[in-house]
């Protein structure tokens, strides 16, 4: 089952962005660290470790259909917002983004009747549904509650119910 050459560079242009996304939430770490929110930097230092273990699937994938792996330059990351609630709407987009590239990468093997990657990919829609509505629950949390405040207990409670449906 071997890559196009465009199947597999749109699959590593995916590591790229995967490891792209965990400097990006190592950044946001670092942000809510000095800003005091204990809670925000663990939900991100784990968020960045995710995205590390996915930019490692799509490396191991393109290894088990006899591809070539590429690694890319990765740009800076903020550490640095205006608000909480500016780092969490970046990060909303950010799954966005992520959410698209991997549906344009499934379009590419859909049309080339590639159906390990269409089976592989389309385990990566699912994870992205899950990781959007994750996101809009901490980003519902923190409106609720306020940038301050009980903001905290919500998101522990978050995570607690994430982790228990794992």
């Amino acid at each position: 089952m071997k890559l196009s050459k465009k199947l597999m560079a749109a699959l590593n242009k995916q590591i790229n962005l995967e490891m792209h996304a965990a400097y990006t939430y190592k950044g946001m770490e670092q942000y809510f660290r000095e800003e005091g929110y204990p809670q925000y930097a663990h939900f991100f230092n784990e968020h960045t470790k995710e995205e590390l273990k996915h930019a490692g699937d799509f490396k191991t994938f393109i290894e088990e259909v006899d591809g070539h792996v590429e690694f890319m330059t990765l740009e800076g990351v903020p550490t640095e917002y205006a608000s909480p609630k500016a780092a969490l709407e970046a990060a909303m987009d950010h799954e966005k983004m992520i959410s698209a590239s991997i549906i344009s990468i499934l379009e590419i093997a859909i049309e080339e009747k590639h159906y390990a990657a269409e089976n592989f990919l389309r385990t990566y829609v699912d994870e992205q549904v899950e990781e959007e509505d994750l996101f809009r629950s901490v980003m519902d949390a923190m409106k609720h509650a306020g940038e301050k405040g009980a903001a905290h207990f919500n998101l522990g409670q978050i995570l607690k119910h994430e982790h228990e449906e794992d």
